[in-house]
């Protein structure tokens, strides 16, 4: 091999004296020294320098052994919760296991201890509902605790009856009676459904912001009462029919005429 592709060594007087010519007054004094480091060459490390695993385990031992235990040990399901699992498993069966399991963890031990039995009996009512309009899937874990507190469609059917006959059993009923009864008696029949839906839950959003008033104005009657010409009128017409009177109808007649 020739002596062409040897690198020649770098001045670096010259270097110095040309950069004190561009007014650069600054030292390579830390330039030779990189210089002289750069051609020492540096050895790859070997496998057996990098962290070893006990390192971690080392970490691991400062946790109290209390907690330790308690992480390891699953936390056991109530009755209850054991209860309200077979019931959901038993209406949507193998899709159940698919999505939860063949026993209660995680979120679902909270939220069964959350349920009460008026809710679960209302939770199963909106998935049999939901296999009737042919979702085979059971519900993911947030929409199991939304639907404890929302209407089935037959609680719906029943609420909106109420409200057309106004004959409401709750302030949800009332408002929407005195706010959206106007409206509602004015949707077309294909809407009518959708749109009590829209009622229920604005009422339901307010009662839970406490914004939701039903009571009346105290400035306000709640009935209307007659007054006294309304009930002289109700009196000329039972005796003379909607007839003018005749002192009305004599000055009409005796007015000349233009």
């Amino acid at each position: 091999m020739g002596n062409g592709n040897k690198p020649k060594n770098v001045d670096f007087g010259s270097m110095e004296k040309k950069l004190r010519e561009m007014g650069v007054s600054g030292s390579l004094e830390h330039l030779k020294a990189s210089g002289a480091k750069a051609t020492t060459p540096v050895a790859p490390k070997s496998p057996s320098s990098a962290p070893s695993k006990p390192v971690v385990s080392q970490q691991r031992s400062s946790v109290p052994k209390s907690l330790v235990d308690e992480t390891q040990h699953e936390r056991i399901p109530s009755d209850w919760c054991n209860y309200i699992f077979g019931t959901l498993l038993s209406i949507y069966e193998s899709t159940w296991l698919k999505s939860y399991g063949r026993r209660p963890t995680g979120r679902f031990l909270d939220f069964a201890d959350s349920v009460t039995e008026a809710e679960l009996m209302r939770i199963m009512q909106h998935c049999r509902e939901r296999l009737q309009a042919g979702e085979k899937w059971p519900p993911i874990m947030g929409e199991l605790t939304l639907l404890k507190s929302q209407l089935t469609e037959s609680e719906l059917m029943e609420a909106m009856n109420r409200v057309v006959a106004k004959t409401p059993q709750n302030q949800l009923e009332t408002w929407i009676i005195q706010n959206k009864g106007y409206e509602l008696r004015r949707v077309p029949q294909s809407m009518i459904i959708r749109r009590f839906k829209e009622f229920y839950r604005e009422a339901m959003s307010l009662q839970e912001k406490g914004k939701l008033v039903t009571e009346v104005p105290k400035g306000i009657a709640q009935h209307s009462v007659k007054n006294l010409i309304d009930i002289k009128r109700e009196e000329f017409e039972q005796s003379h029919g909607k007839s003018l009177d005749p002192r009305i109808a004599a000055l009409l007649k005796s007015k000349p005429v233009e």
